[in-house]
This record gives structure tokens, C-alpha cells and sequence, in this order.
């Protein structure tokens, strides 16, 4: 089954997780991705390792899946020409090396534009296109602090930065957004153009509402135990800790709040509910209370008393619990699935669903140079090419 992206051809430059992603995407939803990495270096995420006792690579396995690596020196003439041809016939060029590197390589915008007007370029920085910090290199933590984001991560005690790679993601998923829209343009106006995004650019989004919360009061928010600092000043959504685990409960209308206190044997609040304006100063005892109440409880219990008063909420669950969470294999989030090297594995699928269907999920991702002869005879060379491409260290 072809995807609603079937026949778009992408060329990556791209290292551990922000391009990769933002490829596999492209790819799940039926693009071609030919991925370049240099033979004697390729993408790092490759050589990180499951654990000290797993030599399994989870963050290249899960973000370059289906695609077709073709090892390639392209610091030397053969190989550089082998990109031009290649760049000729490609509708996306996606790039998230070090800031300049494409450009210094002599593959810049200008230069790929001179070769094919139709071609989308993307890039994808640390910290942006333009400004002082653009040219630093950078990861994942970097752009969550110079963002923000890891200062509003922990407690008052301790700044950290968030339990996954949100920076990279949020990123990835830009620069996607970006790309796709390009190619809509583009069969509009029959011209490719160059689209550019960066880590710190998708964690400022992700942090929309409380950046502007901040902007809005005029100070800083404090930093408090419970989760959505600025929310919990009007509502006691919070993570509160079970007899067994933790429950993630989100705020009330005036209707069911009543009978949530009832439900906990706290009639007198139930019976003197505050309006909105006033609850805001009564949010902190409010959660002092429910704090106390549910450390009483387990998860399971809880769970039965907030569904009787159709309480929004959600248990915290560990990554055991979601690997194995019918609500998100049957969705499609993640899938089992059988693996030639890791043998039966939960593995990703694809965060979106199309009522016309999208291809199977690929398996596995690449070995270095699997597709690489099977590219070049797709561009013209010869076997006896190919081998003196391999005699000088092209490929």
C-alpha cells in the first residue's frame, strides 16, 4: 500500500535523532529516504548501545527504519559527483549536521538550488538560523536549557532536564511540518525553496502556553512540587503519589467537584465550593488534602472512585506498563514485531492514521552500506565503477 507521500525522494545528512526522526516520518508515511553517512563515520546513534550489557542500538533502530544507507565519502570528487546526480533527481534534501557543514562541503542552498529549482532543502540547527549562539554546535539538553525547559523540569531543589529527548522531538517534528508544507507549495508554484528550524525553536513552541504566561504576569512563575507550574496556580491539576504508585489528576468543573470531595468523605468542602476566583487562593490546601488522601489508596482504587465522578485522570505508568498497554499497541503507536538481529521486539509505528491506509511499518533500519551498490546501478554505474569506487575509498 503506497502512502500519501509515495514517489517523494529524500536525501539525509542527518545524525542521531532530530533528522533521523523527522526522516522516519517522511519514510512511514511513504517517502523514499536514500540515508548518506561517511564510511568511516557514520550517524552516532549506531554506536549507542541499549545498556552496558546490550550492545543493541534502540535510538538508530527507532529512527531509521525502512530506510536505504549508502555509504559514501563525499569529501572526495567521486563522491561529491555522486551527490550531484543524486540531487538532481531528489525532491527533499533534509540536513542536521553541524552548523555550515553542508555548505562548506560545497552543498549549500545556492549550489543544490543550481542543480534542481524543485528541490526542498531543510535544515535543522541547534539554536537557529540567525543570532549569536546560531553557529554553536549542540544536543538535545542544550537547547532545553538555553529554552527553558529544563529549568521548569524537577522541584524547587533541583533543575533538570526532562525524562526524554523532547528538544530533538519537538525539533524533528517541525522540520517535518516544515517539509511537508514546502512540497504543497511547491505544486502550487513548481519551485522548490529552503525551510529552517532548530531544537531551540521547537521546545520554545512546545513551551507556547507557559512562555506566554510568563510574558502575560510580568515574572517569573515559582517553581513548585507539582506538575504545570502556572495551571496549578488555578486548578490543583498535579502527579500525586499512591499507597502503590502515582495518579495524574487534571482540575473540575463546579458540577463534579462537589462530588469528588463527597467521594472522599470531605463533605464540608463539598458543601462550601468556592467560586473560580476565589479557588485560586484555596489551591494549595486543596492539594495538601487530596495529596493525603490518595497516599491512602492504591492506583486501582482510585481509579475506580475518580470514574464514578468522571474525574479526568490517568495513572503515571512506568515504560513497562506502556510497551505492553493495549491502548497504545492497539492504536498503532507501537507495534510487535520480528526483528533478524533482536529477535521478537516491540518496536515503533506511526503516531498518525489515514483512512486510505499507510504502508507496513518497516522492521529494521539499515546496515552501513546495505543499498549502497543498489543506489549507484540506479544512477547509472557500472559494476566495474562501482568497484574501483570501492578501491578508493569512495564507498
Amino acid at each position: 500500500m503506497d502512502g500519501p507521500l509515495a514517489g517523494i525522494r529524500v536525501l539525509e545528512f542527518t545524525q542521531l535523532i532530530m533528522g533521523p526522526q523527522c526522516c522516519q516520518l517522511l519514510r512511514d508515511l511513504g517517502c523514499e529516504i536514500i540515508k548518506i553517512e561517511n564510511p568511516k563515520s557514520p550517524d552516532n546513534s549506531r554506536h549507542i548501545p541499549a545498556s552496558e550489557s546490550n550492545p543493541a542500538v534502540p535510538v538508530f533502530h527507532a529512527n531509521n527504519r525502512g530506510k536505504r544507507s549508502l555509504a559514501l565519502d563525499f569529501s572526495k570528487p567521486e563522491g561529491m559527483a555522486i551527490v550531484r546526480k543524486l540531487i538532481q533527481e531528489t525532491d527533499v534534501l533534509v540536513g542536521t549536521l553541524s552548523p555550515g557543514a553542508l555548505d562548506r562541503a560545497g552543498l549549500g542552498y545556492e549550489a543544490c538550488r543550481e542543480l534542481n529549482s524543485r528541490l526542498i532543502y531543510a535544515l535543522g540547527t541547534t539554536y537557529g538560523p540567525e543570532g549569536p549562539e546560531s553557529q554553536k554546535p549542540g544536543n538535545d539538553m542544550m537547547a532545553q536549557a538555553f529554552g527553558g525547559l529544563a529549568w521548569n523540569t524537577g522541584t524547587p531543589e533541583i533543575t533538570t532536564g526532562a525524562g526524554a529527548l523532547v528538544a530533538d522531538t519537538m525539533g524533528g517534528m517541525t522540520l517535518f511540518g516544515a517539509i511537508v508544507s514546502a512540497l504543497f507549495s511547491r505544486e502550487r508554484s513548481g519551485e522548490g525553496q529552503m525551510v529552517e528550524t532548530s531544537l531551540l525553536g521547537g521546545q520554545i513552541w512546545a513551551q507556547s502556553s507557559e512562555l506566554m504566561a510568563h510574558t502575560l504576569s510580568g515574572s517569573d512563575h515559582p517553581k513548585i512540587d507539582r506538575t504545570y507550574p502556572w495551571l496549578s496556580s488555578i486548578s490543583p491539576i498535579s502527579v500525586y503519589r499512591t499507597s502503590d504508585g502515582y495518579i495524574a489528576l487534571s482540575g473540575f468543573g463546579r458540577a463534579p467537584w462537589d462530588q469528588f470531595w463527597r467521594a472522599f468523605g470531605c463533605d464540608e468542602i463539598a458543601d462550601n465550593i468556592p467560586n473560580r476566583t476565589e479557588r485560586i487562593t484555596k489551591n494549595a490546601e486543596f492539594s495538601e488534602v487530596i495529596a493525603e488522601k490518595f497516599m491512602s489508596k492504591t492506583t486501582s482504587e482510585l481509579g475506580e472512585i475518580l470514574d464514578s465522578v468522571s474525574a479526568i485522570w490517568a495513572p503515571v505508568n512506568d515504560y513497562d506498563a506502556v510497551v505492553t498497554s493495549e491502548q497504545v499497541l492497539s492504536s498503532g503507536y507501537l507495534r510487535e514485531t520480528s526483528h533478524p538481529i533482536y529477535g521478537q521486539i516491540t518496536s515503533m509505528g506511526a503516531p498518525v492514521r489515514y483512512s486510505e491506509g499507510l504502508p507496513d511499518p518497516a522492521d529494521r533500519a539499515p546496515e552501513l552500506g546495505e543499498h549502497s551498490e543498489e543506489v549507484l546501478l540506479e544512477l547509472g554505474y557500472d559494476w566495474d565503477q562501482i568497484e574501483l569506487l570501492k578501491e578508493q575509498s569512495v564507498i
